[in-house]
């Protein structure tokens, strides 16, 4: 699962650079040739969904992914445990969800013809399985979590500084 996630997290990376590198293009030309292009918007939106589809299972693994942990950083031993496999028992569900979801809306996409509205004209059902794929893998990546928290307890934050101004 590491394996997958890291190239998950390695394929997010070329997609931020390859944002970076369409809007400062798109800039350029709009503004120093005086010809706005069409098809960045479109295809900086498609390369955000890739971005973070395939980051957050790494992120998962790595305990960076978005949680609250106000009233959990406050729990010890056991009470911790429980929350933290509840609370991946709910990333698990909610990568489920859209795992399922997903697949129907590409399904459906395909079976319609839908095509985006933009330059490109795509098969709208080619970007959209970033979500399930992202989703699968995310799903897995929070099993993994849990069975590892189910062995091990609950991981200790790295970072143990309270955020800007709360000092």
């Amino acid at each position: 699962m590491r394996v997958l996630a890291r190239i998950g997290l390695a394929l997010a990376a070329l997609a931020l650079l390859a944002s970076l590198v369409a809007i400062g293009y798109s800039v350029v030309t709009r503004y120093v040739f005086g010809a706005p292009l069409t098809w960045t918007d479109e295809l900086v939106g498609y390369l955000l969904v890739a971005s973070v589809m395939l980051a957050a299972p790494d992120a998962l693994l790595e305990g960076e992914h978005i949680s609250v942990d106000i009233v959990t950083e406050r729990l010890a031993g056991r009470g911790r445990k429980i929350a933290y496999l509840l609370g991946l028992a709910a990333v698990a569900a909610t990568a489920l969800l859209l795992l399922v979801e997903g697949l129907r809306t590409v399904a459906f996409s395909r079976m319609v013809g839908l095509r985006s509205n933009g330059y490109f004209a795509l098969p709208l059902w080619l970007p959209q399985l970033l979500i399930p794929a992202g989703a699968l893998l995310l799903m897995l990546a929070a099993f993994v979590a849990f069975l590892r928290g189910l062995r091990e307890g609950a991981p200790q934050r790295q970072d143990t500084m309270p955020p800007a101004g709360l000092e």
